[in-house]
């Protein structure tokens, strides 16, 4: 083939997915008669089959002791956990011979006409085969199920087996108290014998060894000590006083100072009347030195007496003091007395030590027999009072009783028919599916990778090229369409944040708010899809929603923490309008909100809407950020670049919205 000819167009077979609907279309009529058919033969089967109905009925298991039932020693302990194993175990019992057996017996199913002239063996499996035993999901709760032609036998047979558990778990519970009791009443009469012969050993080695015992329960050695101890520690204090009380006389004395204020003075009878006797002469003398010399005879008379007073007080003080001296002489033989007597006793005392701690071994295994003995008792009378059937509770209860069903368990005739419907048509659509690929007629070749160089001629018609006209390379399928400018510039800014050049970004327009807005969002995806963290701001929407947002932080009613939403990528966070329906102008909480935003996110993206009045580009002068305009009108331009110029952005791209981009500053 020559340089001129069209290219050959590769092939391959591939699917046609219309060809095979098609065939679907024709052979519908076929497919849902087949399906009418295999409904009503489905129907007219199940109307033979035997219907069975399924009564329920539900047990608790659970610990059931009270204050009033359960031992005394047990009052306070904690209930016994009832776990997935004992759940299984109840429904074990449950499914087991015994029970089904009990059943049989308790409902009298050998007269009923269902059961008529079967073995005990049939019965039991007949009903073991139609009884399912169940856990409700992962409760307590044990669901008894049974299946019959009559519904009224099913409710019987489920109710007389649930109670049948449940009496055989109350006697179980008694058969095991009753044997506790019989091994209780034997250790009793052991323990008896033992407690009885370690009092008798505790006594016969008091006698032997003359170990009697006082009040409470002390020994007569330790108690004589005990009462020796305290007198002779009484004697030493009397004689201590009766000496400091002679000696301070005695000092009192020897210096001559008066005695009189001494307690032990102030009660003699003879001190007394001499105080009194002193106090009038000493009245008098006053008296009378008013009107006298104190060389008069009367005075001197008066002072006489006093003097002759005062020595009688203090030889009456002389003789108190002799008598505390004797009394505490007496005291002092008494204590020398008692002294010796306790030292006799410590000697008798510490001979009766040994044999005190072989005492104590005695009382201690008597007590410890003792207490044994008491606790067995105790749990001895419980387990007697609680012998009876009715004085123990289950650890099971019957809470549901199964009722009569009224409609049949078995067969499910809507489920199955349904089944059968769906089974027929997706193995009939499958059939033909296959048909149709088996045979290729669903099979098509298409071209893949070339297609012939197309020219034009006079009227329109398309020609292959001629052989003049130079080899051009084919139209390659799955090549991407050429990106737009915006997407370009949305690429570049992205990439620019990337390298750290800007890192805050406000996003203005010459238009509205909605271009803007769109444009930021773009950029925060290409950004976040370059792996930074992002958190985009709304200055411009205006739009009040129920979250807490920028003009809720403006006004002073919510912090920072509480504008700041984050989105469902970790990486994105997202400051909102917010309730209200105005930016404040002059408020520094804007810049405070960058700043701590920049501490977190890797990238910042305002967006501030229209350029001009009532703009809120002035509230992000001064952070350092980078400016991107969106210009739709190419003759408004450069007024716009220059506000916004002046507003202090040195860094500003301008972007042409539609058509191609405009300069950069």
């Amino acid at each position: 083939m020559s340089d001129s000819a069209p290219i050959a167009a590769q092939a391959e077979a591939s699917i046609d997915a219309s060809l095979i609907l098609r065939a679907l279309l024709g052979k519908l009529v076929r497919i849902g008669f087949v399906t009418v058919l295999l409904l009503a033969l489905a129907y007219m089967v199940l109307m033979f089959v035997p219907r069975l109905y399924e009564s329920r009925a539900e047990l608790l298991v659970e610990p059931r002791s009270t204050v009033f039932t359960s031992a005394a020693s047990n009052q306070n302990a904690e209930s016994y956990f009832i776990d997935a194993a004992a759940v299984s175990s109840q429904i074990e019992l449950i499914k087991s011979r015994d029970t089904i057996l009990a059943t049989i017996e308790a409902i009298d199913l050998r007269d009923e006409a269902a059961f008529e002239g079967w073995s005990d063996g049939e019965i039991i499996g007949e009903i073991g085969d139609n009884l399912i035993v169940t856990q409700e999901r992962s409760s307590r709760l044990i669901s008894i199920a049974y299946r019959s032609t009559d519904p009224e036998l099913a409710a019987r047979i489920a109710n007389g087996i649930a109670r049948t558990h449940v009496q055989r778990r109350a006697g179980q519970q008694i058969a095991d108290t009753v044997s506790a009791t019989t091994w209780l009443e034997e250790e009793i009469n052991r323990l008896r014998e033992n407690v009885a012969g370690a009092e008798r050993a505790i006594a016969d080695f008091r006698v032997a060894n003359d170990l009697f015992t006082g009040s409470n329960n002390e020994n007569l050695t330790d108690q004589q000590l005990s009462n020796f101890g305290a007198q002779i520690a009484a004697a030493a204090e009397r004689r201590s006083a009766a000496q400091s009380r002679a000696q301070l006389i005695r000092s009192l004395l020897e210096s001559g100072q008066s005695v009189v204020g001494v307690s032990d003075v102030q009660t003699s009878v003879i001190v007394q009347q001499l105080s009194q006797e002193l106090a009038r002469l000493q009245g008098e003398r006053a008296q009378q030195s008013a009107t006298l010399l104190p060389n008069h005879p009367t005075i001197r008379a008066l002072d006489a007496q006093i003097a002759a007073i005062n020595e009688q007080i203090s030889n009456e003080g002389q003789r108190v003091a002799q008598a505390l001296e004797a009394q505490a002489q007496i005291e002092a033989d008494l204590e020398q007395s008692l002294q010796a007597e306790l030292d006799r006793l410590k000697v008798t005392a510490g001979s009766n030590t040994v044999e005190g701690v072989t005492l104590a071994e005695l009382e201690r295994e008597a007590a410890a027999q003792r207490d044994l003995l008491n606790a067995y008792l105790l749990r001895f009378t419980e387990a007697t009072a609680r012998s009876d059937i009715g004085s123990s509770l289950p650890d099971v209860r019957f809470v549901s009783e199964a009722a009569p069903s009224s409609s049949p368990a078995s067969p499910q005739t809507s489920l199955i028919l349904m089944a059968v419907g769906i089974a027929s048509i997706l193995l009939q659509v499958g059939a033909v599916i296959f048909s149709e690929l088996l045979s290729g007629r669903a099979l098509v070749e298409r071209g893949l990778t070339a297609e012939p160089l197309l020219g034009k001629e006079e009227g329109g018609a398309l020609l292959a090229a001629n052989s003049d006209a130079p080899n051009q390379p084919p139209a390659i399928a799955g090549i991407r369409a050429p990106i737009s400018a915006l997407e370009s510039e949305i690429e570049a800014q992205a990439a620019r944040a990337l390298a750290g050049l800007d890192r805050l970004i406000v996003v203005a327009s010459d238009e509205g708010w909605k271009e803007s807005m769109d444009f930021a969002e773009r950029l925060t995806a290409s950004i976040v899809g370059n792996g930074q963290s992002v958190a985009e701001i709304d200055a411009a929407s205006g739009q009040q929603g129920i979250e807490p947002g920028l003009t809720d932080l403006c006004a002073q009613e919510a912090d920072f923490g509480d504008v700041v939403h984050r989105g469902m990528e970790e990486r994105f966070a997202f400051v909102p309008w917010g309730q209200g329906e105005h930016l404040r102008p002059a408020t520094d909480r804007v810049l405070t909100l960058i700043d701590a935003l920049s501490d977190i996110y890797e990238v910042i993206v305002v967006v501030t809407g229209k350029v001009g009045m009532g703009s809120s580009l002035p509230l992000f002068t001064g952070a350092g950020a980078k400016c991107v305009l969106l210009a739709n009108d190419d003759s408004a331009l450069g007024d716009t670049r220059s506000e916004v110029a002046s507003l202090g952005f040195e860094d500003l791209r301008v972007i042409a919205a539609a058509g191609p981009r405009s300069e950069v500053a």
